[in-house]
């Protein structure tokens, strides 16, 4: 398919997605994170494997994986399973005391991923380690760190700006009409929000959204967000007051967006042609495991995929600073290439 049309298909796609993102605001987000979310990670985690992690020096990937393990750990704890055979201190211990650490290893891989982008000795590797180290442990306790590196990088950083960034970085190498209206929609909507009435949708959510989307722990992102916009003083959230659900309007459209603009770009990046016989079955395997636990118990699909969740996005840091860069310089994006 060429620019222009994936330019086209986008185009519908952002308007779909907003749609369906005022109508349905948190049943969308809790769909497409469960349904669309596993196979974008699988898919991406590929190709990104196949570039060779975008750095010199591919042995950074094992620091993702242990941390990307220590990562989930707290999720896995959290299931309700363990209560019958681990003491209540154990438990607390890998959901409340570990969980506190999590905020620190996504900001060191955030570090050693830009470090080991230059460097291809193990001298140096060992050197760029200790640095992300470091710079990790020293800004450790910031407030604002928490708030960008524990919530705000995985989720709307990841999710919302990040995906702005490519397709900024798309329009400037093959200009198209519908590029540049693209990106000027995925601005433009969620600012639109401030003026649209959401009494017009007449909302109604049932119970069984709201305790999935609470339990799950979901509505801590709105509340940040809302908090972080100067709404409340303190850390609030409600389901149907006005500013709580255009912030929910805003996280579903960036989430499914960032989901479809993946599977869209097929052809201009080619992330398929990666995908050998044994791989897609392993991936589509893989993937009709995670939906049938969604189905089961969304708290135990939730859990089987934060690992794949948590590794996409460690694993893509190289790249965004790559295209970061590749902005302000005149250097080719190999993830075009």
């Amino acid at each position: 398919m060429k620019t222009l049309n994936v330019d086209k298909l986008n185009f519908g796609l952002i308007l779909v997605s907003f749609a369906f993102a005022c109508f349905l605001p948190f049943k969308l987000f809790l769909f497409g994170y469960a349904f669309l979310g596993p196979l974008h990670y699988l898919t991406e985690t590929n190709w990104i494997a196949e570039k060779k992690y975008f750095v010199i020096n591919n042995a950074w990937k094992y620091l993702v994986l242990g941390a990307a393990i220590i990562y989930s750990i707290p999720y896995v704890f959290s299931l309700s399973v363990f209560s019958s055979f681990l003491s209540k201190s154990t438990i607390l211990f890998f959901t409340s005391t570990l969980v506190r650490y999590t905020n620190f290893l996504l900001f060191f891989i955030l570090i050693t991923a830009i470090l080991v982008l230059f460097y291809k000795t193990y001298k140096a590797f060992v050197i760029s380690f200790i640095i992300a180290l470091l710079l990790s442990i020293w800004t450790y306790s910031s407030e604002v760190y928490i708030l960008i590196n524990g919530l705000l990088l995985p989720t709307i950083i990841h999710v919302y700006l990040f995906t702005i960034l490519f397709m900024i970085y798309g329009v400037r190498n093959k200009k198209t009409k519908y590029g540049i209206l693209n990106i000027i929609l995925v601005i433009l909507l969620p600012l639109s929000l401030v003026f649209i009435d959401t009494e017009l949708f007449n909302y109604q959510f049932s119970q069984e959204v709201k305790s999935t989307y609470v339990n799950n722990n979901f509505h801590a992102l709105n509340a940040n967000l809302a908090k972080l916009f100067g709404v409340y003083d303190d850390l609030k959230f409600f389901f149907y007051e006005k500013i709580d659900l255009k912030i929910q309007i805003f996280i579903a459209f960036a989430y499914i967006y960032h989901y479809l603009n993946w599977f869209s770009k097929t052809t201009i990046i080619g992330w398929h042609k990666q995908l050998t016989t044994m791989k897609t079955i392993i991936i589509l395997s893989v993937w009709v495991i995670i939906l049938c636990s969604y189905w089961y118990d969304y708290r135990l699909g939730l859990v089987l995929s934060i690992f794949l969740s948590v590794t996409h996005v460690m694993l893509e840091f190289p790249l965004n600073i790559i295209t970061f860069r590749s902005l302000f310089l005149k250097k080719k994006n190999p993830a075009l290439k």
